[in-house]
C-alpha cells in the first residue's frame, strides 16, 4: 500500500541531479484513484501499450520454424523452444506476405528497405521508399508523448547494394520519409547516454534525419547516472509504499548494472565485428564488387556478438518501463549480412549459408544461427515478464513483431513469412497460439491492428485489406 504522504505521482516525474535526470519506472503510486485499465493511447489512467518490430535477415528454415498444428502453441519447433516460458504471449503467424519486398533481379535490398514501408522501394543507387515505416507513422502521433519519438536499434553495419539497388535498403528498416532513414544506433554507450542522462523532448523534424543532442555530454559514464540523482532517488523512496520503493530499487540496480557493463566494454576499440565479418565482402556480392565493410570503432561495444545484443535490448527493455519511448525496431544484422557465428560453429557466412541448397548440413546451420538470434529475443520478454506495472507485467503492455521480408533464402520468396507478435497488447492480445492466415494474407494487415493497438486510429497502411482476422478476440 502507498503512503498517504504521496497520494498521486505524475508519470512524468524524473530523479533530478546535477545535469541528469532519470524516468522512473511505472508506479502504483502513478495510477488515477479508482481506475485499473491500461489506455492504448498511454493515457494516465494505467501504462501505455509500446510497439517494437524485430528483423531477422535472410530468411530462416522454415521446416525448423513452423509450428505442425493450427491453434494452440503445445510442442514449439526447435527454432521457437527458447520461447517456452512465454509462450502463452507469443502467437505465431503463417501464411503472410509482403509483396511489397518483391524487386528486379534482386531479393535482400527491397525486402529489407520496403519490410515496413509496406511499398515497393525505387529501384535506385539512390534510396528512396514508398513514404514512412509504420514505426514511423505511429512516432508521428504517439512518439510526441515521450522524451524520445522512436529507436531504431541495430548490431551490424551494412554495404553497398546490388542490382542497382541502394546499400541503405540492407541496413534500415525504419523511414521518416521517402528519403530518409531513421538513423541506426549500433553504440550501447552513446545510446544508454542519449536516453539517460537527460535528454530533453523536443519535437522531431519529419522532413530530415533526427540529429540526437550533443549537449556536454562526458566521453565517459564513470561518474554514474545513479550518483547524480542520489539525493532525489533517496528523497523519493521515504515517500512511496512498500512496492513502490521494491521497484524503484530494482529499476535502479538494473540501470546501475547496464552501466557497469557499458564500462567494461568501454576498455578499448576491439569490436567483434572485427571477426565476424573478416570473409571478404565480394563473396556477399551477387556480381559485384563490394567495397571492404566499415567496422564501428569498438569502444562501448562489448567484444561478444550476443552480449552486445543483450546490452542494447536491455537499454530498449529500460526505455520502455521508463516511458521513455514507446515505439522501436531491431535489426540482429543487416539484410544480406555476411556475418559468421563461430559461437554456434557457423564459421562461414549467414548470407552463404541461407542459400543452402537443401543440403543438410547447410540447413542445420542455419536452423542454429536462426535460434541464437530467437533466444536472445526470448532472453528480453523473459527480463519484461518479470517487470511488474500495476496488475500486469511490461510484457503484458507490449506488441512486438519479429519476422523477416524473406522467407527461404534459398528461394528469397517474400510470402508464407516467418512472423510472430510477443506482448499482451494492454492485455488484449491472447498468446500461447497458432494462427494460420488465408494465404498471402498481407502483412500489413498486421501493421494496421499494431497500430491500433498503440493509439493510431488508421484503416490502411501500405497494401493492406484490412486488419488481421483471428489476432484478437472478437
Amino acid at each position: 500500500m502507498n503512503s498517504p504522504r504521496l497520494r498521486r505521482l505524475s508519470r512524468r516525474t524524473v530523479l533530478r541531479g546535477a545535469g541528469a535526470a532519470v524516468a522512473l519506472p511505472w508506479l502504483d503510486a502513478m495510477a488515477a484513484p479508482a481506475t485499473g485499465g491500461s489506455t492504448a493511447a498511454g493515457g494516465e489512467a494505467g501504462p501505455p501499450v509500446r510497439l517494437a518490430y524485430f528483423y531477422v535477415p535472410n530468411g530462416v528454415n522454415m521446416d525448423s520454424w513452423r509450428p505442425t498444428d493450427d491453434g494452440d502453441l503445445n510442442d514449439l519447433p526447435p527454432i521457437l523452444r527458447s520461447l517456452e516460458p512465454v509462450k502463452d504471449r507469443v502467437t505465431v503467424v503463417s501464411d503472410l506476405a509482403a509483396d511489397h519486398c518483391k524487386g528486379k533481379s534482386a531479393g535482400h535490398e527491397p525486402a529489407g528497405g520496403g519490410f515496413l514501408v509496406g511499398e515497393k522501394c525505387k529501384h535506385s543507387e539512390t534510396p528512396e521508399v514508398g513514404g514512412a515505416s509504420v514505426d514511423q507513422v505511429a512516432a508521428r502521433e504517439i512518439g510526441l508523448s515521450t522524451p524520445v519519438d522512436s529507436l531504431a536499434l541495430g548490431i551490424d553495419p551494412g554495404h553497398r547494394g546490388d542490382h542497382g539497388y541502394s546499400g541503405t535498403y540492407l541496413s534500415h528498416i525504419s523511414w521518416r520519409s521517402k528519403t530518409t532513414p531513421t538513423p541506426l544506433r549500433m553504440n550501447p554507450k552513446t545510446l544508454f547516454s542519449d536516453l539517460f542522462r537527460g535528454r530533453p523532448p523536443r519535437r522531431p523534424d519529419w522532413g530530415q534525419a533526427a540529429e540526437f543532442a550533443q549537449g556536454n555530454q562526458p566521453d565517459s559514464i564513470e561518474q554514474s547516472v545513479l550518483d547524480l540523482v542520489r539525493d532525489d532517488a533517496k528523497a523519493l523512496q521515504r515517500k512511496l509504499g512498500f512496492s513502490d520503493r521494491r521497484k524503484v530499487e530494482e529499476y535502479l540496480d538494473g540501470l546501475r548494472g547496464i552501466e557497469r557493463r557499458i564500462m567494461a566494454a568501454d576498455s578499448d576499440a576491439y569490436s567483434h565485428h572485427q571477426d565476424a565479418f573478416a570473409a571478404a565482402p565480394e563473396s556477399e556480392s551477387d556480381g559485384r564488387e563490394l567495397p571492404q565493410l566499415i567496422i564501428p570503432d569498438g569502444r562501448g561495444i562489448p567484444p561478444v556478438y550476443a552480449d552486445h545484443v543483450n546490452l542494447m535490448l536491455d537499454i530498449l527493455t529500460l526505455a520502455f518501463q521508463t516511458d521513455t519511448t514507446r515505439l522501436a525496431s531491431f535489426l540482429f544484422s543487416y539484410e544480406k549480412s555476411g556475418r559468421s557465428y563461430p559461437e554456434v560453429e557457423v564459421r562461414g557466412s549467414h548470407h552463404s549459408t541461407s542459400h543452402h541448397q537443401k543440403k543438410q548440413e547447410n540447413l542445420d546451420q542455419l536452423t542454429r544461427i536462426n535460434t541464437l538470434h530467437m533466444e536472445l529475443f526470448s532472453r528480453m520478454l523473459v527480463r519484461m515478464s518479470q517487470i511488474s506495472e500495476g496488475e500486469r507485467s511490461l510484457l503484458d503492455n507490449v506488441m512486438i513483431l519479429y519476422g523477416a521480408g524473406i522467407s527461404d533464402g534459398n528461394r528469397h520468396n517474400h510470402d508464407d513469412l516467418p512472423v510472430l507478435v510477443a506482448g499482451g497488447a494492454g492485455g488484449t492480445l491472447v498468446g500461447g497460439r497458432h494462427l494460420k492466415c488465408h494465404d498471402k494474407t498481407p502483412i500489413c494487415n498486421l501493421y494496421v491492428d499494431m497500430l491500433r493497438r498503440g493509439g493510431v486510429e488508421i484503416d490502411r497502411f501500405g497494401d493492406s485489406t484490412g486488419t488481421l482476422q483471428g489476432l484478437f478476440p472478437a
